[in-house]
């Protein structure tokens, strides 16, 4: 069985089902983050990972894209089987600016921070 995860651009606003990486058999997640080097079909930038739970927004809802960005930056992904007792990651941005500062031993608070313009 092979396990997808979920990946997205956040320029374009789309979110695809990929490999963790091309190299994987196990279908672990669990890899460097340069090992994660999935495309964009739209524009040709890096995707960042998301994890298997992430579910996209439609893409005009920018404000829960800008959630999705900045709990990514943040260091957030999602992933777990949601069987832990910390809060659900918030979509509004608003709600997500205060997640971040208030949850920094969540979880689901699984990579380092990052920025999306340096990372694509």
């Amino acid at each position: 069985m092979e396990f997808l995860h979920k990946f997205a651009c956040f320029d374009c606003r789309v979110a695809f089902k990929r490999r963790a990486t091309e190299k994987s058999d196990t279908g672990s997640a669990w890899q460097a983050d340069s090992e994660l080097a999935h495309r964009c079909p739209n524009c040709g930038h890096r995707m960042a990972f998301l994890g298997r739970n992430f579910r996209a927004p439609k893409q005009s809802d920018k404000q829960k894209w800008h959630a999705a960005k900045l709990l990514w930056e943040a260091g957030f992904r999602y992933c777990g089987s949601g069987s832990h007792k910390d809060p659900v990651l918030p979509e509004s941005k608003v709600e997500a600016i205060e997640f971040v500062k208030a949850n920094l031993k969540h979880s689901q608070k699984i990579a380092e921070t990052n920025s999306w313009e340096k990372y694509t």
